[in-house]
């Protein structure tokens, strides 16, 4: 039988978090998530060279296919998982209406899955301890004016002002299933008063709908989790963002 049934409702984008660092603590509990990939999906988790990395990749699995499943109503490796030309998540056998988007992202250890109806999520988390960001990089990811807040952080401030950015970024270009590279100075974002992030859209996506909604979180203890959600003319909405649950994990 299926677990519990997830409720989703048009309005409301579900997201949950969870660390994989030391989440399997022996092979056996390790094989038995490994069941619930495909032939291809346990090729790439071999391919991973570092356990940490491995373990990302199978988490994220296994809450998708937990969570998706709890969703359709039916057992998490009874759906068929699909991916877009450019790597977006689908569910090719969802008949629901309105349909079913979810998304992936990890960083750090920190392992994270959006869900909703009726909306095309995207998701993404930064570790904001990593130590490969330079200014080469808020220059090739930034516009102009996005640099000029950036800069203004200081020089203790600025990689966590850049990765406040960076994490909007890709949760947007990843719910639009759009390049990361080609896009990121396409989509920009500015802060208002209460630090909600607004989306400005210009050159190559200038004039496309920019009726998305952001929430921007952290997770302790130094990551940030960004999720991008479509509304179009529907009222925004809301975000509910909270551990996975320790029995959703195989």
């Amino acid at each position: 039988m299926a677990a519990d049934r997830l409720s989703l409702t048009t309005g409301i984008v579900r997201v949950w978090h969870a660390s994989a660092v030391g989440l399997w603590t022996s092979d056996a509990d390790r094989a038995r998530a490994l069941t619930w990939l495909s032939p291809a999906e346990r090729t790439r988790f071999d391919r991973y060279r570092r356990d940490l990395d491995r373990d990302m990749f199978l988490l994220g699995r296994v809450m998708a296919r937990a969570l998706v499943g709890r969703a359709l109503g039916v057992e998490p490796t009874a759906w068929t998982w699909a991916e877009s030309s450019r790597g977006r998540p689908e569910v090719a056998d969802d008949i629901g209406t309105p349909p079913l988007s979810f998304n992936l992202a990890h960083s750090g250890g920190l392992v994270v899955c959006a869900i909703a109806r009726g909306h095309d999520v995207g998701v993404d988390v930064e570790d904001r301890r990593r130590a490969s960001i330079g200014r080469d990089l808020a220059a090739r990811a930034c516009t102009p004016d996005e640099l000029a807040v950036i800069d203004a952080a200081g020089e203790d401030g600025w990689r966590d002002c850049f990765l406040r950015h960076w994490t909007l970024k890709e949760a947007y270009l990843k719910g639009r299933g759009l390049g990361i590279a080609r896009h990121l100075t396409d989509a920009a974002f500015t802060f208002d008063p209460d630090d909600s992030p607004r989306l400005v859209l210009r050159r190559a996506l200038a004039g496309d709908d920019a009726r998305w909604a952001f929430a921007l979180h952290d997770v302790a203890p130094a990551h940030y989790l960004a999720v991008a959600a479509a509304h179009g003319a529907r009222a925004r909405p809301a975000f509910d963002i909270q551990p996975l649950p320790p029995e959703v994990v195989p």
